[in-house]
């Protein structure tokens, strides 16, 4: 379940961080077009993160388990943090890449992170009620 609303958030955010500057129209007296404001990314990812967070909890409410929204805090902490470790290896080891083996690098680290964060935070938070 974890796994799953994780690769439902990363998903939801490397798409939305490529759709965003292919949708702007060039116009007179308009600049920046083309590329996504920098500070759109901790935007998008804050509503993922609570998109993933959701899910968890929703998850832990079908199935009836305690401690759901602990699961959906720790997940999105821990995928926050996995994310800056996947910055930082990004800025001090792919220099000489090229930008497309660059690209394809942060979507797969998006989708590791995110399943991996959520889905160590519901198999660890999560209890099964008995009555």
């Amino acid at each position: 379940m974890g796994a799953w609303a994780g690769a439902v958030a990363a998903t939801g955010w490397a798409l939305t961080l490529d759709a965003l500057p292919r949708y702007c129209h060039l116009k007179p007296g308009r600049i920046g077009c083309g590329r996504s404001s920098v500070l759109l990314y901790p935007l998008t990812f804050a509503f993922w993160m609570l998109v993933g967070g959701a899910l968890v909890h929703a998850g832990y409410r079908v199935l009836r388990a305690e401690r759901g929204w602990w699961a959906a805090g720790i997940g999105s902490g821990l995928w926050f943090v996995l994310v800056l470790g996947v910055i930082y290896v990004s800025s001090f080891h792919l220099g000489d890449t090229y930008q497309e083996e660059v690209h394809e690098f942060f979507r797969t680290a998006y989708l590791v992170t995110a399943c991996t964060a959520y889905a160590v935070a519901a198999l660890f938070t999560g209890t099964r009620r008995l009555a």
